[in-house]
């Protein structure tokens, strides 16, 4: 609501016959706003188009041209200046070779025997989880079955591991044979174990050639049943310096090797993760079932960085299963015949 004055002395009356006054200020603001709109016209003439300003009666400027020779000359010039600010040229560096398989080892079990890997104490596992972590693989065969020298090389030690330590504690193995292989992987000595024999055919100092008898089947040593115990070790002849042997044995014909890393969000491997394998026609079928390995007790291939692997498997495709606290994850993938196939599974865990 408009209140109006109530008194008339509150109101202003003006004089209509009275001059106006001219503020010097108010001049100069006028002068600055005239100047504000020349300067606009006049960049705004600058975007007119050619053909128009020739409409409105104007001549364009000429535009200086370069002849092909001047270009061709400035090109140059401009590129010399640019190669003159790069460094000067390095050698490449040699990328990292990819792994390479190693199967130097053939069976150290004829044909005739069980030359198969026993899969119920692999690399790495527990066996039923009550065992120790194991440092090799076992072949089950009955006493007195010949062994055989798996790659060529010399017989470091052939004994009593009661006389002289050759695993966990005096006794370990039992008797047992270790040879030296002649070959070398990247200039570090590679040792094969035979354990649990019954009896040894061979003396320190012996060379040994592929395939020949080095001793016989038996349960010396901390053995439950008659076995031989095979172990690989790389660096240097220690309990401590063990590989898997299923990435030196030369796969079986028409079968492969499949191994990899089971890692974390962070690319950490993650121990002790159960896996199976399962054949992808057959996805509900377990194959062959053990555990990624321990973080502490057992080391991955110095060639290869694995945590897990699974020896001989038929080539195709395949699915791998990881488990853990009732979290069930798959992967796929294929095996190529004679070689290794590597397998990297992330895992939430």
């Amino acid at each position: 609501m408009v209140q109006w004055p109530h008194r008339l002395e509150d109101t202003t009356v003006l004089d209509l016959n009275e001059e106006p006054r001219r503020s010097p200020l108010r001049l100069l603001l006028g002068l600055f706003a005239l100047g504000l709109m020349a300067i606009a016209g006049a960049a705004a003439f600058d975007l007119t188009p050619d053909p128009v300003r020739s409409r409105l009666g104007f001549t364009p400027p000429p535009t200086a041209t370069l002849s092909p020779l001047a270009a061709t000359a400035q090109a140059q010039a401009a590129l010399a200046e640019a190669s003159a600010e790069l460094p000067e040229p390095t050698d490449t560096p040699t990328p990292t070779p990819p792994r390479e398989d190693h199967y130097w080892l053939e069976r150290p079990i004829a044909p005739s025997g069980t030359n198969w890997v026993d899969y119920s104490y692999s690399y790495g596992s527990r066996g039923d989880g009550s065992l120790r972590v194991h440092r090799g693989v076992e072949f089950v065969n009955p006493a007195g079955t010949p062994i055989m020298a798996s790659a060529a090389g010399t017989v470091v030690f052939a004994g009593d591991d009661g006389v002289e330590v050759s695993g966990a504690r005096p006794n370990y193995y039992g008797l047992v044979v270790i040879v030296e292989l002649e070959r070398r992987l990247d200039d570090q000595p590679v040792y094969v174990l035979y354990g649990h024999m019954s009896e040894i055919a061979v003396a320190p100092g012996d060379r040994v050639d592929v395939g020949e008898t080095i001793g016989y089947v038996g349960m010396t040593g901390i053995a439950l049943g008659p076995h031989l115990h095979l172990e690989v070790r790389v660096g240097r002849n220690d309990f401590a310096a063990t590989a898997n042997p299923e990435l030196w044995l030369k796969p079986f014909a028409g079968k492969g090797t499949v191994a990899g890393l089971i890692v974390s969000s962070d690319g950490s491997p993650v121990p002790e993760v159960d896996l199976e394998v399962r054949r992808a026609e057959q996805p509900n079928i377990t194959v062959r079932a053990l555990t990624s390995y321990p973080e502490l007790e057992v080391r991955p291939d110095p060639a290869w960085g694995e945590n897990f692997c699974f020896g001989d498997l038929d080539s195709g495709r395949w699915f791998l299963v990881a488990t853990r606290s009732g979290y069930v994850m798959t992967m796929p993938f294929t095996v190529e015949v004679g070689r290794t196939n590597w397998v990297t599974m992330p895992v939430p865990w």
